[in-house]
């Protein structure tokens, strides 16, 4: 495992020459280009229109109380497929272009859902690969000590605020 993500990062650059240098033999140079352009263009479109819908959607789940989280993680996928669109390349295209797809994009999120703990404090619900889904009931706790708090008097009040401290 370690030695793969140097090779992912070395090799994907040459693969992306080499499709360059495949697709322009077959299809041209100006055709190329071109195709180049519209998949930058499709990877913005997509992105502004994907985009919106899953922010809608995570805004609504919030609004109804429901855990967003997987909907922030499918929005997260929907801005790498855009990023990979508007990179020139032929094979970060069609990665992209896959991950614009529901079905693939449900399957990476589920793939991702096992290997990340996603935390949604907005809602007080906590997921983790371990566990599934525990309601926090309550405002949050900060624990203090004595020398991390300090209380300001009223002006005008001479007497000692109370000691709501517990030992």
């Amino acid at each position: 495992m370690r030695f793969l993500i140097p090779l992912i990062l070395l090799g994907l650059p040459l693969a992306e020459i080499a499709g360059f240098v495949v697709v322009g033999r077959e299809v041209g140079v100006p055709m190329t280009l071109l195709l180049v352009f519209l998949s930058a263009v499709a990877g913005v479109v997509l992105l502004r229109v994907q985009g919106i819908g899953m922010l809608r959607r995570v805004q609504e789940a919030a609004r109804m109380g429901n855990d967003p989280g997987m909907d922030v993680l499918g929005g997260a996928l929907i801005f790498l497929a855009a990023i990979l669109l508007i990179v020139p390349g032929f094979i970060s295209d069609v990665i992209g272009l896959l991950l614009f797809l529901p079905p693939v994009r449900r399957a990476v999120a589920a793939f991702l859902r096992t290997r990340l703990t996603i935390f949604t404090t907005g809602t007080g619900f906590y997921y983790s690969s371990s566990s599934r889904r525990e309601e926090h009931r309550g405002p949050p706790v900060i624990d203090l000590d004595e020398d991390e708090f300090s209380r300001k008097e009223k002006d005008g009040d001479d007497s000692p605020p109370p000691n709501r401290l517990s030992h």
